[in-house]
């Protein structure tokens, strides 16, 4: 059986809205469902909305690595560094998840590398623990 487009779009709507990951944007941009992801962009879902620890949608993409949804929630005008609970940015996270895709874009959109989480640690900070993939630590060091 094949499915069209709008079959997965209602599939990956469907999951998101009877996930008990928190609201179906942000558990669709976690789960990476691109459609879903455009589709509620575009029919002005809050693209601001929480969830678990206060992460935005942006957190959600950039956690999981999805550059593509990022890139969607940035175009429809989302906020590029809202703080989590912990004060991570979406850059922040991208970074403590090894999302080199992520950190690219972005830092390419204008990040703020320079934004503090509460125990003071930056983004370029965090880009210099040692489980972090050199592409991020190098990126970050031409994005000063």
């Amino acid at each position: 059986m094949e499915l069209s487009a709008t079959d997965l779009v209602n599939i990956g709507l469907t999951e998101a809205i009877l996930s008990d990951r928190g609201p179906p944007l942000f558990v669709a941009a976690s789960l990476g469902c691109i459609a879903a992801v455009k589709v509620m962009a575009e029919a002005g879902s809050n693209l601001e909305v929480r969830g678990p620890k206060s992460q935005r949608p942006l957190h959600a993409a950039a956690a999981a690595g999805h550059a593509g949804i990022a890139a969607i929630l940035l175009s429809a005008g989302c906020e590029i560094d809202p703080l989590d609970e912990d004060g991570n940015t979406p850059l922040i996270t991208a970074i403590l998840h090894g999302q080199t895709s992520a950190v690219e874009l972005l830092l390419a959109v204008g990040a703020d590398v320079d934004i503090a989480r509460a125990d003071g640690f930056t983004a370029v900070h965090m880009s210099q623990l040692p489980d972090t993939p050199k592409a991020i630590r190098e990126l970050l060091a031409i994005g000063q």
